[in-house]
Formats: structure tokens, C-alpha cells, sequence
């Protein structure tokens, strides 16, 4: 039995919500949602220990405070603000604090600012100190005016110089502009990634494909260690995401082309414990 915990590794699915818009056809959004029992029951149909629910702007960080605090040990919440607001830096303290929050997660895109505006600042600063990792959504959007400008990796390029204590997670693996957040994490060792819905539609095989093609370049890269495992749930099921991530390397020409299985595995949960360390670190598994 002993045997048999130590060889069971920690899952963690970084990047979940409790309702989504979901769009396999861009023409048509829909929005999903899942109830708590829904969600522990897909995660431990998928074998994760702990999943990160993310507030946004249709899911206010009190809902998810609420929502997670019925399941403690497996579900996390980080929480949201507009960090260029003036009040912004009290109410990180406050989601912290009196809402037990763990990170946060920004929207530079949906709500129209450069995540390297010194207006900003301040909420970093107060999330090193906190210790509250932060999450970007680094990544396009099909709204029109969620612009692709504030999705610039020049701009997490200064967060992460001027706050080398904060740690960051971008979302989506910087989609589309993948290489250049590739090599973000190459510069700054307190930038992680996740694969979180990257491309469009997962159905299709070129999803997968492309995904082992942006693996082996972090591979190359030397920041394997730096790719976090996340669905965008409820849109992608943890079974899913973890069944194309562990055959993904179908498309490997030959071995030496091949993401170690151990990179995989680490992908899987290792990697994050550094972002939540009370609470990934005590997991004896």
C-alpha cells in the first residue's frame, strides 16, 4: 500500500471555472456550466487532485470563494480585479484575506489595458508579497474588442523583470504568439505556462499536433518545467485534455523527437507546486 502511494504522482488542473463561453463555433457561443458535484466527479474520473477555479468578470470572486470552500483540499480559487483601478491593491488584501483566495487572474485584454502599465504595479507588488501567484490571460479572444495588443509578451517581459518575485502564469500558452512566450520563460525563471484550451477546435487532430509541436520547442528551449497542466473547464474535461496530452507523441518522427514521459508526467502537477507551495507542497503523494 505504501508502495503504491508513493508511486501515485500530484495532478493539478491549473485552469478551470465554474461557467465559460464556449466556442467550437465562434458563430455560436454558448455558455457551460457544471455543478460541484459535476466537477469533483470529472476530476476524479480524470485522477486530479485539485483544480484552480478562476474568478472573471461573470464570476466574481466571491461566488468562487463560496464555491470552493465547500470542497476543501480540492478546489482553489484565485480571484479578479482591474489592476490599473486606484483601490485595486486593497482588494487583492481583501480577496486574500477575507476570502481565502489563493491567486489572481487578469483580463488585460477584456479590459483594455497594457499589463505593463505602471498603474498596475502596485497589485503586483502586493501579490509577491502575499504570495499570490498571478494568472494572464495571455491570449486572443474571438470578441472584437478584446484587442491583441494587450496580449504583447513585451509587456509580461517588464512585469517580470520589475517583479522577480512574482510569480506568473500565462494562460493558453501566449496563443497565437506561442514562441515568444516560450522564450519569456527562458529569460524569467518566475514565469510558468499553461496549455490550457490553445488553438480552437480540440476535436480536431491538428489541435494535438500542434500542441507536440509547441512541447518540443519548450523542450528545446530548456522550460518543460514550466508548462502547467489546465483545461479551460468546463469547455475541455480533464479525461479528455489528459488522454490527447499523454498520446501526443503519435507525431513523433522518431524517439529523439519524442516528449520524455517524465516531462509529461511533471506537467501533470509537479510543476505548479512552486506556485502554491502551502497547499501543493503538503499533498503527501
Amino acid at each position: 500500500m505504501e508502495a503504491q502511494r508513493r508511486e501515485k504522482r500530484l495532478r493539478v488542473d491549473i485552469h478551470c471555472h465554474l461557467s465559460m463561453l464556449e466556442y467550437t463555433d465562434p458563430r455560436h457561443p454558448r455558455i457551460v456550466m457544471v455543478s460541484r458535484e459535476e466537477f469533483i466527479s470529472d476530476l476524479d474520473a480524470a485522477g486530479f487532485d485539485i483544480a484552480v477555479v478562476l474568478s472573471d468578470q461573470r464570476t466574481p470572486p466571491e461566488a468562487v470563494s463560496n464555491y470552493v470552500s465547500s470542497t476543501p483540499g480540492r478546489l482553489v480559487g484565485f480571484g479578479y480585479v482591474n489592476p490599473t483601478r486606484p483601490d485595486a491593491f486593497e482588494e487583492v488584501k481583501r480577496q486574500r484575506e477575507e476570502l481565502r483566495l489563493h491567486g489572481l487572474k487578469l483580463y488585460p485584454t477584456l479590459d483594455g489595458y497594457r499589463a505593463d502599465d505602471p498603474r498596475a504595479f502596485r497589485v503586483y507588488e502586493v501579490a509577491s508579497d502575499l504570495g499570490m501567484p498571478v494568472m494572464f490571460h495571455q491570449a486572443g479572444m474571438p470578441e472584437g474588442y478584446a484587442l491583441l495588443r494587450y496580449t504583447d509578451p513585451e509587456q509580461i517581459d517588464v512585469v517580470a523583470a520589475c517583479f522577480p518575485e512574482l510569480k506568473i502564469i500565462l494562460a493558453h500558452l501566449g496563443y497565437p504568439r506561442v514562441e515568444e512566450t516560450l522564450y519569456l520563460a527562458r529569460k524569467h525563471r518566475n514565469l510558468w505556462m499553461d496549455i490550457s484550451w490553445v488553438y480552437g477546435d480540440i476535436r480536431h487532430p491538428s489541435y494535438q499536433y500542434f500542441l507536440w509541436q509547441d512541447l518540443l520547442k519548450a523542450l528545446n528551449l530548456g522550460v518543460l518545467d514550466h508548462i502547467l497542466f489546465g483545461t479551460d473547464y468546463p469547455g475541455i474535461r480533464q479525461v479528455e485534455y489528459l488522454d490527447m496530452l499523454m498520446s501526443i507523441n503519435r507525431y513523433a518522427a522518431s524517439p529523439e523527437l519524442e516528449i520524455p514521459l517524465k516531462g509529461l508526467e511533471k506537467i501533470l502537477g509537479e510543476n505548479a507546486k512552486p506556485l502554491l507551495p502551502d497547499i501543493l507542497l503538503r499533498e503527501k503523494i
